[in-house]
């Protein structure tokens, strides 16, 4: 074979090897972090269950006023750490919503979520807006963030000066 057939030979082997890399490496999950507004870094730590029972199993036996928990806890921000995703998680990602316990998010971005799989596990964080329906036990929050457990510290601490991670 003549020198520059060779040499184009081995430049289109060297091109098909590096094409298999590049493909190889981009099918495969990236869980990049999403940018955080600065004020999600002060957000309060809670688990779902807890949450929902501030606002239904705070009175008395048979008697619920709303009221108090929805002053207290709607419209503030929250984190839910080390939250599995499992298939109750997932029912409704195709409308843009994950569920945490009876806790109904929607997502900022319903892509961020497909960079999961079911077993994996994340952290949630989310402005609460409290119950959309007083006849169910549910919360709803919206513009919700996933991002992979543990990879950002929140809340920031009692400082009140955020760390932003670099990106």
């Amino acid at each position: 074979m003549p020198r520059r057939n060779r040499l184009v030979h081995n430049i289109s082997a060297i091109a098909i090897i590096i094409s298999a890399i590049i493909g190889g490496c981009a099918s495969q999950h990236v869980n990049a972090v999403p940018f955080l507004p600065p004020t999600y870094f002060n957000a309060i730590e809670v688990n779902p269950q807890e949450l929902i029972n501030a606002y239904y199993y705070a009175g008395l036996p048979g008697y619920i006023d709303i009221r108090e928990p929805e002053a207290r806890y709607n419209n503030k921000i929250f984190v839910f750490k080390d939250v599995l995703v499992d298939e109750w998680l997932v029912r409704m990602l195709d409308k843009g919503v994950i569920w945490l316990d009876l806790i109904k998010c929607g997502l900022i971005n319903r892509g961020d979520m497909l960079n999961f799989d079911i077993g994996d596990r994340i952290d949630v964080v989310g402005i609460n807006l409290g119950p959309d329906d007083p006849n169910n036990t549910g919360l709803t929050f919206k513009d919700c963030y996933v991002l992979p457990a543990g990879v950002v510290k929140l809340p920031a601490g009692d400082d009140g000066v955020a760390v932003v991670p670099a990106y």
